[in-house]
């Protein structure tokens, strides 16, 4: 993991374009909706 850090902080691999949603912790199910429906790629929840 800290390997995966370095890369990121680097900017050897790109990880923010494939977040396609940002939700907050109350809406923790909606998110897990979007990654079963197909909708979501990455889902970030927030809290």
């Amino acid at each position: 993991m800290p390997r995966l850090v370095d890369w990121y902080m680097d900017k050897k691999i790109e990880i923010d374009r494939m977040i396609t949603h940002k939700l907050p912790l109350e809406r923790i199910n909606e998110a897990f909706d979007l990654m079963h429906e197909g909708v979501s790629i990455r889902t970030v929840v927030e809290f």
